[in-house]
């Protein structure tokens, strides 16, 4: 089938000629909305993991997690080369000393690791720390950081219990693209209270900004986190998955054509999930009705891009 957006397996075959892998490490960071720095509890939807895949520990070392994650994908996927993912709870929580210490590791683990992506809020990085980051380009092709937007707009932020700002947001994402790191930012479809306009606000916002790449992830409620308890309430109910679909390609319409599409869906691990159930169960579906609804539209990514309508 035809894809009618720019994905990110694609730009990864284009930039080095063969499949390429992330591969998920916990490094033991902890969240300033978390250890009371800034809250408690975390964001309404982040689980005690930290959005991780749970393939690791951080009771395991850097290499080792790497080192067996890309045993698993080689053999799997036929992966070829790989990039050392940071990505659970935040990941540059930490002074720079330490930072360095981390990231050291994680590109020396293994000689086919050519990229390093760095998950993040954007109220914890700095002016040193993003030059840290830039820093790696001199050893690897590929350096990302990539932020937790989620959403343009304070006040679902703060239903959200995010602890940070929109404004956090943008003057991480300037000073980001004034050291022409690559970047990419998360956004969340079916947010509480939000509406199809506040999610087309939010894409026209990300296509302004020029953001590199996107991962667009659907709401979905973790075990032991308030927005399962908001769903068991009834006072959080998800959207469809035709509902989802419709608004995915709405808002990929409005980003420009050559911003990459990280992911589309796919939030947690199954195992831990509540609903809605049909992301995990019929997550391969998902991907092929988005293009089938581009296909019936006759559109694809970037058609309405700058168009506000």
């Amino acid at each position: 089938m035809d894809t009618y957006y720019n994905s990110y397996n694609d730009d990864l075959k284009k930039k080095f000629g063969c499949r390429v892998y992330k591969v998920s490490i916990d490094a033991g960071f902890t969240c300033p909305n978390r250890d009371g720095s800034k809250g408690i509890g975390g964001c309404v939807f982040c689980d005690e993991m930290g959005s991780s895949s749970r393939t690791n520990g951080p009771a395991i070392s850097i290499t080792d997690q790497l080192l067996k994650n890309i045993d698993v994908r080689r053999t799997r996927y036929k992966a070829q080369k790989f990039i050392a993912y940071f990505q659970s709870f935040t990941n540059t929580y930490a002074p720079v000393s330490h930072l360095k210490k981390l990231y050291d590791e994680a590109i020396a683990a293994h000689p086919d690791i050519v990229g390093l992506a760095i998950s993040t809020r954007a109220d914890c990085v700095d002016a040193e720390k993003l030059a840290l980051m830039a820093s790696y380009r001199s050893r690897v092709p590929y350096v990302c950081v990539e932020y937790g937007l989620q959403t343009i707009h304070d006040r679902t932020l703060l239903r959200l219990n995010r602890q940070e700002t929109h404004d956090d947001f943008v003057r991480a994402i300037q000073l980001t693209q004034a050291l022409e790191l690559d970047h990419c930012v998360h956004v969340i479809l079916g947010l509480p209270f939000e509406t199809r306009e506040d999610v087309m606000a939010t894409a026209d916002k990300i296509a302004e900004y020029r953001i590199q790449g996107v991962k667009i992830h659907f709401l979905v409620a973790m075990e032991r986190t308030p927005l399962a308890e908001q769903y068991h309430r009834q006072s959080w109910q998800p959207l469809s998955m035709d509902e989802t679909v419709s608004l995915t390609c709405d808002f990929l319409e409005r980003l420009p054509p050559e911003c990459v599409i990280y992911r589309i869906g796919g939030n947690g691990h199954p195992r831990h999930a509540i609903a809605p159930t049909w992301v995990w169960q019929k997550k391969k579906e998902v991907i092929d009705m988005v293009n089938e609804e581009f296909q019936r539209r006759g559109t694809r990514q970037g058609c309405r891009a700058g168009r506000n309508s």
